[in-house]
């Protein structure tokens, strides 16, 4: 029976300290609680405000590098452009003997006649010999008609009678046109090389007259000179009657050289003609 009470009252008395244990931690909860409301928050120094972040702006891709243009390779210097080597000029074919140069002086004649005909205004036979023997009494002033390279002119002279004098006829003139205008047409470059060509065997007809190797050239140039000394008149040139034969009434006319007489009777336009290739001739012969 008393053991019985014994365990009883040992349940009632742990029973009894669990609550007193609950109602213990209960008030010292709410003792806490209450007092940690009723005491004053301890002043905190103030955090200082961190400042705004600026606004981050898209990130701007950087500006590509310039891509270098290629640097255009230097263009190769152009070759010099070789001079053009002329052609050789073919190797003239030996000169024939000079008696045998008749048809060779022909071939030069029409090579730079271009076409122009001079209607049997040369002679035949013996050309380059009778040239030479013309130009040598040409470069004395004098004319060789029997022995020259030309045909004797087919009318005669003519003197035209005004008033009881005689006068220059101008219709005697036409005897030299073809002559003049044969020798106006032609290249004095095309002359100068044909003359060249034929030179030798003048050269050679030249010594048979006397002279020193290498003359004739000098002798042609003088020829040329006299007759490019001839003076021109545009007026009627009044004549003297001798006999069969007529002179010029100026004495400073009769006084010059046949070569030079001959140029006033073909007129002044012939004469300016003839005078006008020996000129060029000349040139091309110093060139």
């Amino acid at each position: 029976m008393y053991q019985d009470d014994d365990a009883k009252r040992n349940g009632t008395n742990q029973m009894a300290m669990v609550l007193v244990i609950l109602v213990i931690l209960a008030c010292g909860g709410a003792w806490y609680f209450f007092m940690r409301d009723s005491q004053a928050p301890t002043p905190t120094e103030p955090v200082p405000a961190l400042p705004a972040p600026e606004p981050t702006l898209p990130e701007q891709p950087l500006p590509a590098e310039p891509v270098p243009e290629p640097i255009p390779e230097p263009e190769p210097e152009p070759e010099p452009i070789p001079e053009p080597t002329p052609e050789p000029m073919p190797e003239p074919d030996p000169l024939p003997p000079l008696n045998d140069s008749d048809d060779f002086a022909k071939e030069q004649i029409n090579a730079v006649s271009d076409g122009m005909q001079l209607g049997g205004a040369l002679q035949d036979d013996n050309l380059v010999r009778r040239f030479v023997v013309f130009v040598d009494n040409l470069a004395g002033g004098e004319v060789m008609r029997q022995q020259g390279p030309f045909t004797p002119l087919k009318d005669n002279f003519k003197a035209l009678e005004m008033n009881g004098k005689f006068y220059l006829d101008p219709e005697g003139y036409r005897r030299f046109d073809q002559y003049a205008e044969f020798l106006y047409r032609l290249d004095e470059t095309k002359l100068r090389d044909h003359f060249m060509l034929v030179e030798p065997l003048m050269e050679s007809a030249f010594q048979e007259l006397g002279y020193g190797a290498g003359q004739f050239r000098s002798a042609i140039v003088d020829g040329m000179d006299e007759l490019l000394a001839a003076p021109e008149y545009d007026t009627p040139l009044e004549l003297l009657s001798h006999s069969v034969n007529y002179q010029f009434a100026d004495p400073a006319i009769e006084e010059l050289s046949d070569a030079q007489k001959v140029m006033i009777r073909m007129g002044p336009d012939n004469a300016r003609k003839v005078k006008s290739l020996l000129r060029r001739f000349k040139a091309a012969l110093n060139e």
